[in-house]
């Protein structure tokens, strides 16, 4: 499956237009930045059906699972967690086994819960990169000779054939701006 953007940019090419005319073109009003496959259907000879089928981002969102009241237990935080296996290691004598069975618990985390008062933090996670790191500083320079996000959206998606949202791109312009 290949992006709505990425299928626009290689139609343009093959058409010799800018991507960011052609884009225009297809998304229209009142969403500017999210192009309507039924305008696509028609410049590429397939199916709007078809196209949603094939396009990972054409189309309206799915719809979110609102799950209703569940039988699973609620689950609590790591704190009151570990205090439950102390209170229950000391009050009933429970071995390592019995806790971690009571508690649906890993033996490790039995153990850590008996010689820790408190849980240990958590290791923060690597930051990953984003779509913007490898354009940020063609946006740096956009910004400072004044540009705004559409106009740097535009630019980079005709000038320099990269495919960044241009949500991505407003909020990156908005950060930079407000420093």
């Amino acid at each position: 499956m290949i992006s709505a953007s990425s299928s626009i940019r290689r139609l343009a090419r093959a058409n010799h237009l800018k991507p960011g005319y052609l884009h225009g073109f297809l998304a229209g009003p009142p969403t500017w930045f999210e192009p309507r496959p039924e305008r696509l259907a028609v410049l590429s000879g397939r199916t709007p059906r078809a196209l949603r089928r094939a396009l990972t981002d054409a189309g309206p969102a799915p719809e979110r699972h609102t799950p209703g009241p569940s039988s699973e237990p609620r689950r609590i935080d790591k704190a009151e967690l570990y205090r439950r296996i102390r209170h229950d290691a000391e009050t009933e004598n429970l071995s390592m086994r019995a806790l971690v069975r009571r508690h649906h618990v890993t033996w490790r985390t039995a153990k850590a819960a008996l010689t820790n008062p408190e849980p240990s933090a958590r290791k923060p996670l690597p930051r990953h990169p984003s779509a913007i790191d490898s354009v940020q500083h063609l946006i740096d320079l956009m910004i400072d000779n004044g540009h705004g996000p559409a106009e740097i959206w535009t630019r980079l998606m005709d000038e320099h054939d990269t495919s960044i949202s241009y949500g991505a791109v407003r909020l990156y312009v908005h950060n930079q701006t407000t420093r």
